[in-house]
Formats: C-alpha cells, sequence, structure tokens
C-alpha cells in the first residue's frame, strides 16, 4: 500500500511539473508572439499620435454640482479623430499612467495599442489622483466615482473637451476602477462596450488582507507629505507593490521601481464601498444591470483575486467565465480571458502586449473605431 501511494505521488508530481511547464511555455510563447506584434506593429508607417490635455468639470453626486475637475488627456493618430472613443479608468493607487507608462517605449502603452487599432482614447486621472481634484476623502466613494466618470462620458460625447463629439464610447478600467466602470455602464447606459480588468466578483480573502496591510496614509509618505491630503487618503508602504500587484515571472524589476516612483493614492471610503458592491448577491450587482458587450480579463496569478481562491480556478479560463456569467445579464455577450503567468497589473506585465492583443481584437469586434 505504501508503494502504491508513493507510486501515485510521482505520478501526481510529474503530472503537476509538466501542467506547470506547459504554462510557463505558453506564456513565454505568447509573450514571444505579442513582441513580434508590437514590433510588426512599430515597423509600420502609422499615423503620428496626437495628444492634447483637457480638464472637464464633473460632479461626484448626482444631483450635485460640477464643482470637480478631472484631468484626461485625448490621444489619436492621424489627421482626424475616429467615431469612437476607448475611456481609461486607472486603479487604486495608480493614475493615468497606469495606461501609458512611461517606460519600455510604449512596450508597457494600452494607449498606443488602442490608437494603433483606430481608436481615440481618454486616459483619465481619476477625482482623488494626479492632477484631478482632491475633494474630502470621505466623499470618494465607487458611486462618487461613477457619477464623474458619467459626466466625462457626457463630456465626450457632445465635443465637450476638444470640439469633436464621439459618437461610440467604451469604456475600460482596472480594479478599483472596473468597480467604478461597472457602476457607471449600469446605472447611465451611455456607453457601446466595457472592458473590466484586474476585477472578479469575489476578492481573495488573503489578497484582501495583503492588501490592507500593505495601506497606510499617504500624508506620511514622502511623495505626498506636503500635500495637504486627508488621513483618509492612503498608498502602500515602500516595497509592497511587486507582492501585490505582479507575477514574479512577468515582473520586470524597472517597471517595478518606476511604478513605486510613480505610485499615487486611493481613499478609505472607496476601498470599503468596494467590498460592499462584492458582498451584493448576483443579480443585485451593478454588473447585472449592464445591457452592452463586455469583456473581462484577469491575469492567472492575480494576489487580489486568483490566490487561494476556490470558487473558481484562474488558471482555466472556462471556471471563471462560468463563475462571473451569473453577475452578468445574458445582454452583456459576457467573455473572460485569463493572461497566465500575470499578476494584477495585466498593463504592466512582460505579457501586457498580449493583453492589449485581446483588448483591441476584442473591441473591434464589437464596436468601430
Amino acid at each position: 500500500m505504501d508503494l502504491t501511494r508513493h507510486r501515485f505521488a510521482r505520478r501526481r508530481h510529474r503530472r503537476r511539473s509538466a501542467g506547470r511547464a506547459c504554462a510557463v511555455a505558453a506564456a513565454a510563447a505568447l509573450s514571444v508572439l505579442a513582441s513580434s506584434a508590437v514590433a510588426a506593429a512599430q515597423a509600420t508607417r502609422l499615423p503620428p499620435l496626437t495628444c492634447a490635455a483637457h480638464t472637464l468639470p464633473v460632479r461626484i453626486a448626482d444631483p450635485g454640482p460640477a464643482d470637480q475637475a478631472m484631468w484626461g488627456q485625448l490621444c489619436f493618430r492621424g489627421d482626424r479623430e475616429p467615431a469612437t472613443v476607448q475611456l481609461l479608468v486607472h486603479g487604486a493607487t495608480y493614475n493615468r499612467l497606469y495606461w501609458n507608462f512611461p517606460y519600455g517605449n510604449g512596450y508597457y502603452s494600452y494607449v498606443d495599442a488602442a490608437t494603433a487599432a483606430g481608436y481615440a482614447t481618454f486616459d483619465v486621472d481619476r477625482i482623488g489622483n494626479g492632477s484631478s481634484s482632491h475633494p474630502p476623502s470621505s466623499s470618494l466613494t465607487v458611486d462618487a466615482g461613477a457619477v464623474a466618470l458619467h459626466d466625462a462620458v457626457t463630456a465626450l460625447r457632445a465635443g465637450t473637451a476638444d470640439g469633436h463629439p464621439f459618437s461610440r464610447v467604451i469604456i475600460a478600467g482596472h480594479s478599483l476602477g472596473s468597480a467604478e466602470t461597472m457602476t457607471e455602464a449600469a446605472r447611465y447606459h451611455d456607453v457601446d462596450a466595457a472592458i473590466i480588468t484586474g476585477a472578479l466578483h469575489a476578492l481573495s480573502p488573503a489578497g484582501a488582507g495583503a492588501l490592507q496591510a500593505s495601506l497606510y496614509p499617504a500624508a506620511d509618505a514622502p511623495a505626498f507629505a506636503s500635500s495637504g491630503l486627508d488621513p483618509g487618503y492612503l498608498t502602500t508602504l515602500p516595497g509592497t507593490r511587486e507582492a501585490l500587484f505582479y507575477d514574479p515571472a512577468t515582473a520586470s524589476p524597472a517597471v517595478v521601481a518606476t511604478d513605486e516612483a510613480n505610485k499615487d493614492t486611493t481613499t478609505a471610503a472607496e476601498l470599503a464601498s468596494g467590498a460592499s458592491l462584492l458582498a451584493e448577491p448576483p443579480a443585485q450587482q451593478p454588473s447585472y444591470q449592464i445591457t452592452v458587450p463586455v469583456l473581462s480579463l484577469v491575469g492567472e496569478n492575480d494576489t487580489l483575486f486568483c490566490t487561494g481562491a476556490t470558487a473558481y480556478n484562474c488558471a482555466n479560463a472556462a471556471s471563471v467565465q462560468t463563475f462571473e456569467a451569473q453577475y452578468y445579464s445574458p445582454a452583456a455577450h459576457l467573455k473572460v480571458a485569463v493572461i497566465p503567468d500575470t499578476g494584477h497589473d495585466l498593463a504592466l506585465s512582460t505579457t501586457a502586449p498580449f493583453t492589449d492583443v485581446i483588448m483591441t481584437a476584442w473591441s473591434l469586434s464589437v464596436v468601430a473605431p
């Protein structure tokens, strides 16, 4: 009996090792293919990229006054703006640089990928981050962020930003920005499609604990010491971002260092409201009210949503699809993609070009530029 168990254990170990080796090989192959696609795109004579900064007056309560300022950068290629714009919404402790990272000469830039596919992008600082307004932290919840995003969508459709009205809007969020994206799309029904990244409908208990342990008042960090931010504004402790947001297999040390140098804030109120949303039954989730196509992407080894998860298996896209489908109505035509060997920050991992290919290809399939 002991010998039988020993033989079975050896066979199981070999199967696991082989499966892991296949996953690593697949991730490497995908990275090579994506890198080749990026090189090909760079070799193609793309029209020049035109970008301009705009500040929009927005609300954080509905009804309420438009007394906040949302900063965004509008980009497109060529001399004529397309009909469709992608509104890009970063996550907690980030700002607009998440989607257009200042390292890698465009390798980590979804702005580059989306504009190369023919879309315009409006890459914003959420209220409370970057160059946007910083109201009292207690006023910044997921609902408040959704109201501000709705005003941004309205401005883009009206041509308020630069005189060019966009007839179609795709909204793309990451992490906490995905929670705001889902809430905006569900409440206002003013977008044509939604992309959700780094946000499933169940937090990993271990990941949630790690996130909570990594946060401290932003005013205690050197970068924000003279900002005047109230204690409800939080940021990550030095040296914690790599473990929280990256998989070692696809993390560039230079990217992690640049990430640390450019980190931003979140608020206790928006984190609490985001957690409350996840506690709601599936049919009462904002996502269930979305009536346009939805793409959801997650990293296979996302610390916040995948590590230790038991309701689904992030190594299996079908498992994640089955779990997430209960939180969306059939009208969303939900599609799920899992990026192998990748952590929470899909846009900042070495697999980023592969993520970009999935996002742009899906966008082209549902909403033309």
